[in-house]
């Protein structure tokens, strides 16, 4: 009995071995493709730059800082860029606190800057785009324009809005995969 006991022991041991190293295996390969990502922009340089963008004003300021990082997280998302992804959600996360309501762009905002991987950053970039809309509606635009783009391959064919302040498309939901796919839909002004 004492064998067989021994027998499990060794092999629970050896299948939390091998479980741990199949994880090690998908980071890895998760952080080569991050890699090859910042490579990749490394040569190109910035793929959300465009010739068209413009400046937007609104009326209320702490508004006008959250639309301001809200573009700097979609930038990079365009470019792939977790690692900035992240920091620029947790700037958000700051401006957040200036609003007096809100608790659901909060709650993704929080999401997006806890979250590691581009794909689930995306994810939660279709709410925070819902979210950063309704607070760009509730204020005037003093000058400038707001393009409202749709991306009909993203989420598996549903797909995917977000804002930007350039007519010329840079998807965040593909990057350089799929840099142009979308349309303008709407325009704030």
């Amino acid at each position: 009995m004492v064998g067989f006991n021994r027998i499990i022991v060794i092999g629970v041991f050896l299948t939390f071995v091998l479980m741990s190293c199949s994880g090690e295996k998908n980071q890895n390969k998760e952080q080569k493709e991050n890699n090859s990502q910042q490579e990749f922009i490394k040569n190109q340089g910035d793929l959300n730059e465009t010739s068209s963008g413009v400046k937007v004003e609104f009326s209320d300021k702490v508004i006008q800082k959250g639309y301001e990082s809200y573009l700097l997280i979609k930038a990079a998302l365009v470019n792939s860029n977790s690692d900035q992804v992240r920091i620029e959600a947790k700037k958000l996360l700051v401006i957040c606190e200036e609003l007096p309501e809100g608790e659901q762009l909060k709650a993704v905002v929080q999401l997006i800057s806890l979250t590691k991987k581009i794909n689930k950053q995306r994810d939660f970039f279709a709410t925070l785009t819902t979210e950063i809309e309704k607070l760009v509606n509730r204020v005037s635009i003093q000058s400038g324009k707001i393009y409202k783009q749709f991306c009909p391959m993203a989420f598996e064919g549903e797909g995917g809005y977000w804002l930007s302040n350039s007519k010329e498309i840079r998807n965040p939901y593909y990057g350089n995969r799929m840099l142009n796919c979308g349309n303008v839909t709407d325009v704030f002004q």
